[in-house]
């Protein structure tokens, strides 16, 4: 697989208050897969595969201040991602009874994008930050029922599967908020807080549309933060929202080695959050000792999608040298 890109940007300062940025990128993805060593693992219907796609992207934005304290920024965006590895060439099974296969028919998906900022400084104490977002994706790549040799089902690992493949879908949005505080406290304390919310939706085969799976429930982090010229503690919280059976992505629905079971025997993500304690001392002009606890409660949780749960309550200590 080879990569290659070139691009160029510009910044201008059009005033003391505009300021514009633009910028164009190629990209170039090549990929070339052989599976003929492969025919004894899996009957692939095809000897290889091969991606050679190009594609021009570009941005342009800029930011306006009113005033010292105030900040507004909008941009304007496309990106370009063509299938890897993973995406034409992967054999697994997702979930009991279906099994994704290759295929090498799939084209690259493009984004567009725009999002608008709003920041605005409250004397020397807090700071607040807000930006919506909307995205449109082209040629999404979503997993979705197929055919290996004119069959919708074989025979995998001992179990009748349905047989599916990564494919474009044909449109995708995600549209969401993110939102910040930072408040500057007495003796040395800091809160911080990041908030994100997002809704996604994708294109079924038969019209209708679905919950994206890759867009995430809320979720967020709050930090309560001591420093002084050696110390820094911090406290912080990360957590993320409840997604119900009936938010979850239509493929996502009977994953149940991934997800929690309702009280009414359906897959759900949980909300969760963990507790964490970092801290970091400067011995030196050179070495500085920092340790932490992180999820301090021992919670059980998992990240949406991920199908791994995270670490329980763990330590950490390290000794740093800078020169």
């Amino acid at each position: 697989m080879e990569q290659t890109a070139a691009y160029v940007n510009n910044s201008l300062q059009v005033s003391d208050k505009v300021t514009l940025d633009a910028g164009l990128r190629y990209n170039q993805v090549v990929l070339e897969s052989d599976f003929r060593n492969n025919i004894d693992f899996f009957p692939f219907p095809f000897a290889d595969a091969e991606i050679n796609k190009g594609a021009l992207t570009g941005s342009i934005g800029g930011v306006y201040r009113p005033q010292a304290d105030w900040a507004i920024k909008v941009n304007f965006g496309t990106a370009f991602r063509a299938p890897n590895v993973d995406d034409v060439g992967k054999v697994f099974d997702s979930e009991q009874g279906n099994v994704v296969v290759p295929n090498p028919g799939l084209d690259p998906e493009y984004a567009y994008n725009v999002d608008l900022g709003i920041a605005k400084v409250f004397g020397d104490a807090v700071k607040i930050d807000l930006t919506g977002y909307y995205t449109i994706l082209q040629n999404a790549m979503v997993r979705r029922d197929f055919r290996l040799n004119g069959l919708d089902s074989i025979v995998y690992d001992g179990t009748l599967s349905q047989v599916q493949a990564i494919q474009n879908a044909a449109e995708a949005s995600v549209y969401g908020i993110q939102a910040g505080i930072d408040v500057k406290l007495p003796s040395g304390f800091n809160f911080l807080t990041d908030l994100n919310f997002q809704v996604g939706e994708e294109e079924l085969d038969d019209g209708s549309t679905s919950t994206s799976r890759h867009a995430a429930p809320f979720f967020g982090v709050s930090r309560l933060r001591y420093q002084n010229e050696a110390l820094t503690l911090e406290l912080n919280a990360t957590y993320q929202g409840e997604r119900s059976h009936s938010d979850l992505a239509v493929s996502e629905r009977g994953k149940v080695e991934i997800y929690a079971l309702d009280a009414n025997g359906q897959t759900y993500a949980p909300a969760w959050y963990t507790l964490n304690l970092r801290a970091n001392y400067q011995l030196t002009e050179v070495f500085s000792v920092s340790g932490g606890v992180e999820n301090l409660t021992d919670q059980r949780y998992r990240p949406y999608s991920s199908g791994l749960s995270g670490a329980g309550r763990n330590f950490i200590l390290s000794l740093r040298a800078e020169f």
